[in-house]
């Protein structure tokens, strides 16, 4: 009876990869056997020549004769005062030159292939999305798939898309809303629940908690990078707000912003999930009881994003990679 076709495809598969491995073994060997060939051609002497191949002395003279009963051919003299190239030998030793350089060529541009193909992430960030949360998935998505590299690099307030829009990023941490966010695909990583941020000695600074009117009825810090409407509009309260007047500060960063509200010029609202990176001297953080949370979510353009930023999307929506440890 014959043979389950499965089992047939196995050991004729087995048997190729078998052949390949020998072929590979064997060109390896003759490589190897071309450099110990040059290397006594070059030295005239087959202790140095073995020095330079560390090597010892024995084993090169062995590969020396495996080489030339390989090739038919007698490559080197020998005798008590020396050895020397045989005629046949000079007329070989360019070839064997050429042949060991070509070789190198084909496994350096095999890994200046390989390393164009590295698999690069270019992950945009406000500094605002970069919460326990977000650092725990990064870190544990770089643990356990090490065969994508992120880049990460910080977008301001001018940029809430974190570089998707302009295609300068394949995934973003972004905060929405913001103009263009319908053109992105988004997984949300937690939900953040605002927070007021004023002034130390602020009359709001030692409430459980205040409501968006209340709030919207102090003087506002807004910084001028943050043009977007829809991302202005979300974080300045301006649905409430309407047209009321702004302390405008050309503040760039977070660091700035909050020196500014430590200072008293204004109020904002903050991420829960930043708090207890950015609580200091001079500020206080209290709870608005009728915003709705703030989320944090990966971000990927809908329509030619890399297959990095589907690998990252997918390993971010196990819940386990959001985790606590």
């Amino acid at each position: 009876m014959g043979q389950p076709c499965g089992r047939r495809d196995a050991r004729s598969t087995t048997f190729l990869l078998a052949v390949v491995r020998l072929a590979l073994t064997s060109l390896v060997m003759e490589l190897r056997q071309l450099r110990y060939f040059v290397a006594v051609a070059e030295e005239l002497h087959f202790a140095r020549a073995a020095a330079r191949l560390l090597i010892a002395s024995p084993s090169l003279s062995q590969q020396i004769k495996a080489l030339e009963r390989s090739l038919s051919t007698t490559l080197f003299e020998r005798s008590s005062t020396g050895v020397s190239l045989t005629p046949a030998g000079a007329q070989l030793l360019p070839l064997a030159r050429a042949t060991l350089d070509a070789a190198g060529e084909v496994l350096d541009t095999a890994r200046r292939i390989s390393e164009q193909r590295a698999t690069v992430l270019r992950l945009g960030f406000l500094a605002f999305t970069l919460t326990p949360t977000t650092r725990r998935l990064l870190t544990e998505f770089g643990r356990k798939v090490p065969s994508v590299t992120v880049r990460m690099r910080q977008y301001e307030w001018d940029d809430p898309s974190g570089g998707l829009l302009s295609g300068e990023s394949d995934a973003a941490l972004v905060r929405p809303p913001f103009t263009g966010d319908d053109k992105l695909q988004m997984l949300e990583l937690a939900a953040d629940q605002l927070l007021a941020v004023v002034a130390e000695g602020h009359e709001l600074a030692g409430e459980d908690s205040v409501s968006r009117e209340r709030l919207a009825c102090e003087p506002w810090l807004e910084a001028e990078p943050v043009t977007d409407p829809v991302f202005a509009r979300h974080w300045y309260f301006r649905d409430l707000r309407g047209d009321a007047p702004a302390v405008r500060i050309n503040a760039t960063t977070v660091e700035e912003w909050l020196a500014e509200i430590a200072f008293g010029r204004g109020v904002n609202v903050i991420p829960s999930g930043m708090a207890e990176q950015y609580r200091r001297p001079g500020l206080a953080f209290v709870p608005v009881s009728d915003a709705t949370p703030s989320r944090v979510v990966l971000a990927w353009r809908r329509e030619g994003a890399p297959e990095a930023a589907s690998v990252l999307a997918r390993f971010a929506a196990r819940p386990e990679a959001r985790r606590p440890v």
